[in-house]
């Protein structure tokens, strides 16, 4: 159907209404006796009635719309009621909690009880914090990177003075480096730790423990550094006493350790590893001990003093001189992640409620606004009274279209050569009888003052309806703290 209804000589093209009146006519029809609108003429008529039907459904259907919009939608609930039973249901999840709160702060209360039973055993004070040591795997981690650096420096310090270079230097500082990153290192640890107990007792032996460990790691990496510089390089052959007393440059009243040294290395026999082997153990114990010969030697005992200094505060921070204490505390802690977790949960799901509750009553207000109301019901009505005006300017329209193409049909009729005289209806001029809609009724509205005088006392409304959801959650809020509040002890 097109938007606006058909010219007179749209329908003339349509139905070719020349044509026909000339041949009808040339054959006298209509004849004179016909009354009303011939076979053409009713086509034509049917065509427009046809139109202006659809014409009418369409407004019909805009009217329906129209008409429903001036209509206060009011929703199933009353915002009342939906208020209280929001309210309702965020009491009765705190009543259904309530047992749940109750245990987890139960739990807290009895590993604060231990807690502080733990102290007591002790003799802690107030600012005693547990000990926590890192995860096994760092701290294992930390162990394994000490061992290797030492063994890669002491290797390469050693390289010169073995056969196999690097890779038997390595070997040979593999022990070292285990006993004295883990052996040493651990016990100086926990002798270290020892020095900080409740005890008198325990404090000294820690004291003197620790200065004997300390001493011992000083002892082994002299020890360790004296016999690098007492490896021959690369096996040369037995030196000559002049150049061992090189070595060990032996004070003047050292002639019978040089003597003795002179001695075993003239007795050394054998050949490669075997006979180097010898060679350094003689300059080893029949030399000057512990007196260090070179930069690289003394730079080997700083390396191997600083793997032990650092093993031994790793195993120190390891070592838990309480801990007992530090599971009461962990234990205490976990049971109160648990009571602020599930407390949490619990009020992170009234708030979502609340919420929720307070847009419902936001859109519960938006539906029953009765500005918005007013607003939209004097445009729906304002639409229909212009989509009315259209419907019956259409119909005008048509009715003229139709009259005049009739008209057209007849005066071609009338110009043919008749023998007979036409037909005494066409004395009278076509009328459509088509039964136009009635003007819409203005709905109930008033005016827009007083509406929008109703809608500030709804809007009042609304936030005491607001305020009490709020202030619900809020009580909600105070009475699970109450229940989860632990006494400090």
């Amino acid at each position: 159907m097109p938007d606006r209804p058909p010219s007179p000589t749209d329908l003339v093209k349509r139905f070719d209404l020349l044509k026909k009146g000339r041949d009808n006519g040339s054959s006298n029809r209509p004849p004179a006796t016909e009354p009303g609108l011939d076979p053409v003429e009713s086509k034509v008529e049917s065509w427009c009635h046809s139109y202006h039907k659809k014409r009418l459904e369409v407004y019909r259907k805009d009217r329906a719309v129209l008409t429903d919009r001036m209509k206060m939608k009011r929703p199933e609930k009353d915002a009342d009621a939906m208020a209280e039973e929001d309210c309702q249901a965020m009491k009765s999840k705190v009543v259904t909690a309530r047992t749940d709160l109750s245990r987890h702060r139960e739990a807290v209360e009895e590993f604060q009880e231990k807690v502080q039973a733990v102290k007591e055993k002790h003799d802690l004070d107030e600012t005693a914090r547990p000990k926590m040591p890192e995860s096994v795997a760092r701290f294992a981690g930390t162990l394994v990177f000490l061992i290797l650096l030492e063994t890669l420096v002491n290797g390469f310090f050693f390289g010169d003075h073995v056969s196999r270079g690097l890779l038997g230097g390595t070997s040979i500082a593999v022990l070292i480096s285990v006993v004295n990153v883990v052996g040493l290192g651990w016990v100086a640890g926990m002798l270290i730790r020892m020095t900080a107990h409740q005890k008198d007792l325990w404090r000294l032996s820690g004291v003197i423990g620790t200065v004997l460990v300390v001493a011992a790691a000083v002892l082994l990496n002299l020890f360790v550094a004296h016999f690098r510089d007492a490896l021959p390089d690369d096996y040369p052959p037995v030196p000559d006493p002049v150049e061992v007393m090189t070595i060990g440059s032996p004070p003047p009243q050292a002639n019978d350790r040089a003597d003795s040294l002179a001695a075993c290395l003239e007795a050394v026999e054998g050949e490669g590893e075997a006979r180097a082997g010898r060679e350094a153990r003689c300059l080893l114990f029949k030399g000057q001990p512990f007196e260090l010969d070179g930069f690289q030697s003394y730079m080997l005992m700083l390396v191997g003093l600083m793997m032990f200094g650092s093993a031994t505060w790793k195993w120190w921070a390891r070592q838990d001189p309480h801990p007992d204490f530090s599971q009461a505390v962990k234990d205490h802690d976990k049971a109160q992640h648990a009571l602020d977790s599930y407390e949490g949960d619990l009020l992170e799901e009234l708030d979502r409620d609340r919420q929720s509750a307070v847009k419902q009553q936001e859109r519960h207000a938006r539906l029953l606004d009765p500005l918005d109301h007013w607003d939209r019901a004097d445009l729906a009505y304002n639409e229909l009274c212009k989509r009315l005006e259209e419907c019956r300017e259409d119909a005008e329209d048509l009715e003229k279209s139709c009259r005049s193409a009739i008209a057209s049909y007849r005066s071609a009729n009338r110009a043919a050569p008749r023998t007979q005289p036409e037909p005494e209806s066409w004395s009278a001029v076509w009328t459509a009888t088509w039964r136009l809609p009635e003007a819409p009724a203005r709905p109930n509205i008033g005016t827009r003052s007083e509406a929008k005088g109703r809608a500030e006392e709804a809007n009042t409304v609304k936030k005491r309806r607001i305020k009490k959801l709020n202030d619900c959650y809020k009580e909600c809020e105070i009475e699970i703290r109450d229940i989860t509040r632990i006494e400090e002890s």
